[in-house]
């Protein structure tokens, strides 16, 4: 591969990276559960998260607390 080729492949990455941070910031900030437009009520699906990860959060904790297999020596 030969310099010149080298220099363009470096000038397009360079300058192209910021273009696709940008765009993909934009789709993701578009696919994350949110508020909806115009209103101040988180949707109905991050509610939903919300709640199924304070479930699982609360069933493991229940779950590791008591194992009463342990017996101390």
């Amino acid at each position: 591969m030969n310099k010149r080729k080298a220099m363009i492949g470096w000038l397009v990455y360079t300058a192209g990276k910021p273009i696709a941070k940008r765009m993909l910031k934009s789709k993701a900030k578009a696919a994350v559960p949110g508020k909806k437009a115009g209103s101040r009520r988180p949707k109905f699906a991050a509610i939903l998260a919300g709640l199924g990860a304070a479930v699982g959060a609360l069933m493991f904790w229940r779950n590791r607390g008591s194992s009463n297999d342990y017996t101390p020596s």
